[in-house]
């Protein structure tokens, strides 16, 4: 629930934007780098035959 609060109560100087912003690129880079790893082990399966 903390986070909870974190996100519910008003933070002094834009700080929730801030840690909405971090969540949002986290998120995007794990995304992305499980996008890379699908990649790069479709090509080294293809490589194999």
């Amino acid at each position: 629930m903390i986070l909870l609060d974190v996100f519910i109560s008003p933070l002094a100087g834009g700080a929730q934007t801030f840690l909405v912003i971090v969540c949002v690129l986290i998120g995007l880079g794990a995304g992305i780098t499980a996008i890379d790893t699908r990649s790069s082990l479709n090509k080294k399966k293809k490589a194999d035959h």
